[in-house]
């Protein structure tokens, strides 16, 4: 049996936080759960990621690791920056194209799981994630397998054998 693995498009991720952001959402911490939400609807509706990111369990929740990265450098010039401590800011418009319909309404659907709630509001909601609570691990962070997403079994089992070779 074969590990579910995909490998990121960081022009797509990076385009799925400039929508997130010119929806209204600008903090950091409920776009990396409005994302985990969005990436989690659309491997169990459509079996397939929008991102291909790799999603790691910390302390207060979800966080889609090279995004997180991203943010952390504080590198300008990918598309987005972060600006104090938790805000994340555009440095272009989101560009129309690069996701796809299905993706959008996997992306509406984490944004209206997540939006007007507060930072408690949305570490209580995705600490009851059953992969979050499988993966953490104290003071660590540690990678939540792909499969931990998948709730349907006829798409863990598609996923199983061609994941590797999708291209997103």
């Amino acid at each position: 049996m074969y590990k579910i693995h995909f490998s990121i498009n960081k022009k797509k991720a990076i385009e799925c936080v400039l929508w997130l952001i010119e929806r209204g959402e600008t903090n950091m911490y409920n776009i990396w759960k409005m994302l985990f939400a969005a990436e989690k609807y659309s491997l169990n509706n459509y079996g397939v990621p929008i991102t291909g990111d790799t999603y790691y369990a910390m302390k207060h929740g979800t966080v889609p690791h090279s995004l997180y990265n991203i943010a952390r450098s504080a590198k300008q010039g990918v598309g987005f920056h972060k600006e104090g401590k938790d805000k994340l800011a555009p440095e272009k418009l989101y560009e129309d194209g690069w996701l796809s319909d299905s993706d959008l309404i996997s992306l509406e659907v984490g944004f209206n799981e997540y939006k007007d709630m507060d930072f408690s509001q949305v570490e209580k909601k995705n600490h009851r994630e059953r992969c979050w609570k499988k993966n953490y691990i104290e003071n660590t962070s540690k990678p939540i397998p792909f499969e931990d997403f998948i709730e349907k079994k006829w798409v863990l089992e598609d996923l199983r054998g061609v994941a590797h070779l999708m291209v997103l």
